[in-house]
């Protein structure tokens, strides 16, 4: 059997000069949308880092109670999600 050399052969020099170009052409374009949302920031004020929306700050991060206690058996409630009524469809012939 024949072995196959390490070289590259032109048509795989061919590919990978076309991924780099590529890869290059996205960073690009990726430093050009950022250079466009930086002056789009800096006219209307607003610094990259910080709250767009003073006025409107974030939710506290304690968050928020499961609307299901895990000691609750999911057929105990009338009120199931989709979800648990889609598997519930499948899971009654079984």
């Amino acid at each position: 059997m024949r072995q196959k050399s390490d070289k590259r052969t032109k048509r795989q020099e061919r590919y990978m000069k076309f991924s780099e170009d590529h890869i290059q052409f996205l960073d690009d374009i990726r430093g050009t949308i950022r250079d466009m949302i930086d002056i789009e920031l800096d006219r209307r004020g607003v610094s990259p880092d910080g709250n767009p929306h003073p006025e409107n700050p974030p939710p506290d991060p304690k968050g928020r109670e499961p609307s299901e206690a895990k000691t609750e058996e999911p057929n105990d409630r009338p009120c199931r999600t989709l979800w648990k009524r889609i598997v519930s469809l499948f899971t009654v012939c079984l």
